[in-house]
């Protein structure tokens, strides 16, 4: 029978060969983890966008979605034009949106509408002051068509002449006009609300630094689409800027005067 002291010495005999040592096992089983996980990196937020109609408004919902911070930089940037810089490149062409043309419009569609009612009634007022004034509701729907019909439609006419004549300097999309035109329209929305002063010449005045403010954002942004051969049809729609400007003051603020 071995004694304690032997029993002793054979563990520490065989705790050279033990099983118990410190082994390493391949990371075989641990590395199946990361690889499962990179099977599954696409996330449902990350997959490819559905392709919506265009009759739908999910469609749209893309030309919307727009940070209010760089709206409200575009709009600065085309009230207060900076010299040598191109507004379609520097603010327009990373991401055009169609959420600030659209509030812009809208917006000028009421403050031309109720600051032209205001002209109406001071000059109605001091000519005669027994006249009873009345609201021009019509002013609204005037006000709308003209100004979403040059926002919509004249981008789309001079896109569709670039286009058709295929000048190789036109690089613009219909969105990017879209865009740079209803910003455009921005500077008149200050502008109409002084309209409202009943000074000939500073209403004729404001008309000059409308139309200068946003014709120079509009040629700055399109003239590089036009090239030489079409520098007569950049006169001819920079023509209509300045006209669209005249017609805000002369249709709205300029009342006729009163027959008796």
């Amino acid at each position: 029978m071995p004694s304690d002291k032997d029993i002793l010495i054979d563990i520490d005999s065989m705790s050279g060969n033990s099983p118990l040592d410190f082994q390493e096992f391949p990371n075989s089983a641990n590395s199946e983890v990361p690889n499962n996980a990179n099977k599954q990196s696409t996330f449902p937020d990350e997959a490819a966008a559905p392709k919506h109609s265009i009759w739908t408004l999910e469609y749209f919902q893309k030309f919307f979605d727009v940070d209010t911070d760089i709206v409200v930089n575009r709009i600065v940037g085309s009230m207060i034009p900076k010299r040598g810089v191109n507004y379609l490149q520097h603010y327009i062409q990373s991401k055009p949106d169609l959420y600030g043309p659209f509030w812009i419009c809208v917006t000028l569609v009421f403050t031309i509408a109720i600051s032209g009612n205001i002209a109406n009634y001071l000059q109605a007022a001091a000519r005669q002051q027994s006249y009873h004034w009345k609201y021009d509701f019509h002013a609204v729907s005037a006000s709308a068509t003209t100004i979403f019909l040059y926002a919509w439609c004249v981008p789309i006419i001079l896109w569709l002449l670039l286009k058709y004549q295929g000048s190789e300097h036109f690089h613009l999309s219909l969105l990017e006009l879209m865009c740079v035109y209803g910003y455009s329209l921005s500077v008149y929305v200050p502008i109409s609300i002084l309209w409202v002063i009943q000074v000939n010449i500073i209403q004729w005045l404001l008309v000059l630094i409308g139309a200068s403010l946003s014709g120079f954002v509009l040629m700055t942004s399109v003239s590089p689409a036009f090239g030489e051969k079409n520098f007569l049809l950049l006169v001819v729609f920079l023509g209509l800027h300045a006209l669209l400007a005249i017609g805000f003051m002369w249709f709205f603020f300029h009342v006729p005067p009163m027959v008796d």
